[in-house]
């Protein structure tokens, strides 16, 4: 039987010098792409990397069936969609819920039947694909700024005696402001706001909610108004009020627009994707494949370099999927996640510090994303720490580990993995603030990841609940807007198909969070205790979650241990 692997610091290695010349080489094998030659540029990607990075058999075989039968149905109802064009009417609503098929297992979400509820469209704030957008309004006169408002349009929504005081001084009022997306355009764009002009129209909203329990049974929160715009955009950029009007649905549909493009690009490719491709990176340059921050690394870093370089591609791609499906030009795109890496440090990120920096630590009261992520970051934070302190014995072997502190000086570089605002210090010096760091990156590789990628499916395939672009401006006061004028705003057909079928084949889970039985960390008897302690616990908080979801106007499974992988590898 072959022996069990042991883990070891570099103090203790047998043979340090031959442990040097293994990670010299691997650091050849393993770069970090030069600045000029990264469109991502300051985002660290990787550079040069072996073969066996990319997709494994192992990986891709599972996956082919779902794959060839997502791509396949959906270009042959694009051909049909031309046939049917070419010898009469066809109508593009009619086609695009026609995309799903489920015996092929592609069902329509609800959102094919209720995604104009007004509950719905306030809902996919705090259980929807982007949970980590919504914000308490700190500053009502930054608020009337954004979205000029009055008490007496307030209670045209909210009823007579509604005052925007009254409900800020009670904590009522949140906002999902996209700003970051009009900061996003190219140079003059938002002054003239020339995106309107174009083939394609990228919004950037400011949408008001206020917090009213029992209102609508499937959200407290309750859409009060939207701006379509960011101050200082062309006009017209009027404030719509809810009034069930087919305006106000319209409005609503550039919010989802936007929410589109800020989600993949900012909360979910961004913030998980290439804020983990660093620790890839890294730990194959700076740690021996014996080291025990490597071993506990390795399963939750599988294929990330390899989906991360897939995605680089088409991020450079003119005729490919970020050019065609997404609102802005291919480099506003990319823009999107260069303003938010220098919005945000990686501590900004950490659960907490980001509920935080939105006050919506403690409202508003139902938050699903919120509540239920609360349940992880205790969990990661023990096996973390158990399994570290089976190595380490105090802070100064932290210290005097030159692997480690060679990890996470590169992780921050400027010719490494600059990743900003990494630690509280200058440096890594000691235990707690390793199991932290740890921590928060096993968060973002698992459950942070799989709770904005795993929606897509179920919300961007309906292309006339979250359309990938608006391919008509906002309305001039004039023109009517109507059902005609709405299905206009959305992407003509064959994108809109092309769209289904890229969030349809999103829909793969290769392993399970704490099953290393793949890994050599699930064999390393040293981590059996916290292995064990770890899965106890996924298992507890996959049982609180189901009570909850029994209760929840619609459940939220994104984060249930049992559909959360290990890793960033799709």
């Amino acid at each position: 039987m072959k022996p069990e692997p042991a883990p070891s610091l570099p103090q203790h290695a047998p043979d340090p010098a031959a442990r040097r010349r293994a990670l010299a080489v691997a650091r050849t094998r393993y770069t970090y792409a030069r600045r000029e030659d990264n469109p991502l540029a300051p985002i660290a990607v990787a550079g040069e990397f072996p073969l066996s990075e990319l997709y494994s058999l192992r990986w891709a075989l599972p996956y082919l069936p779902h794959l060839l039968r997502s791509v396949a149905d959906a270009q042959a109802k694009k051909l049909l969609y031309r046939l049917r064009a070419a010898v009469g009417g066809v109508d593009k609503l009619d086609g695009f819920r026609d995309l799903f098929s489920p015996r092929l297992g592609l069902h329509a979400p609800p959102a094919v039947t209720e995604h104009q509820r007004d509950g719905l469209f306030a809902r996919n704030r705090i259980d929807g694909p982007n949970p980590l957008l919504l914000a308490r309004v700190r500053d009502l006169d930054d608020l009337r700024r954004r979205l000029p408002l009055g008490d007496a349009e307030l209670a045209q929504v909210l009823g007579d005696g509604a005052t925007l005081a009254a409900e800020h001084a009670a904590g009522n009022l949140f906002v999902a402001d996209f700003e970051l997306l009009a900061r996003s355009l190219a140079p003059g764009a938002l002054v003239g706001r020339d995106s309107r002009w174009r083939g394609k129209y990228l919004p950037a909203p400011v949408a008001l909610f206020c917090q009213r329990p029992g209102r609508d049974p499937l959200c407290d929160l309750v859409p009060v108004a939207i701006r379509v715009d960011q101050p200082g955009a062309a006009e017209p950029n009027p404030v719509y009020l809810r009034d069930g009007s087919p305006r106000w649905a319209l409005a609503k549909t550039y919010v989802e627009i936007a929410e589109f493009n800020l989600q993949a690009m900012s909360s979910h490719i961004y913030r998980h994707h290439y804020v983990a491709e660093p620790f890839a990176v890294s730990m194959r340059r700076q740690l021996a494949p014996s080291h025990p921050i490597h071993v506990l690394l390795r399963p939750h870093t599988q294929h990330t370099i390899a989906v991360n370089r897939a995605a680089l591609n088409l991020l450079q791609k003119p005729d490919g999927v970020f050019a065609n499906l997404y609102a802005g030009e291919l480099p506003e795109t990319r823009n999107i996640m260069v303003r938010s890496y220098e919005r945000w440090s990686v501590r900004e990120q950490e659960l907490e510090a980001d509920l935080a920096a939105r006050g919506v630590g403690d409202g508003p009261r139902e938050y699903p994303w919120r509540d239920d992520a609360r349940l992880w970051t205790p969990v990661l934070r023990r096996f973390v720490a158990a399994y570290v302190r089976t190595y380490y014995r105090d802070d100064a072997a932290v210290r005097d580990d030159a692997e480690l502190q060679a990890f996470v000086a590169e992780l921050q570089a400027d010719d490494g993995g600059r990743l900003r605002g990494l630690l509280p210090g200058l440096r890594l010096d000691g235990l707690d603030v390793l199991v932290e760091l740890l921590a928060q990156f096993l968060f973002i590789a698992g459950p942070g990841h799989a709770a904005v990628h795993f929606p897509q499916t179920d919300h961007f395939t309906y292309v006339p609940a979250f359309p990938g672009a608006a391919y008509r401006p906002p309305p001039r006061e004039h023109e009517v807007v109507d059902a005609a004028r709405i299905a206009a705003t959305l992407p003509p057909f064959a994108l809109g198909a092309d769209q289904f079928q890229n969030n349809q084949i999103a829909c793969y889970r290769f392993d399970r969070f704490g099953d290393y039985s793949r890994f050599e960390l699930g064999h390393v008897a040293a981590a059996r205790p916290a292995i064990a302690r770890l899965v106890a616990d996924l298992a507890a908080i996959e049982r609180e979650i189901e009570q909850r979801n029994h209760a929840r106007p619609r459940p939220y499974p994104y984060l249930l241990p049992r559909l959360v992988p290990n890793s960033i590898n799709i």
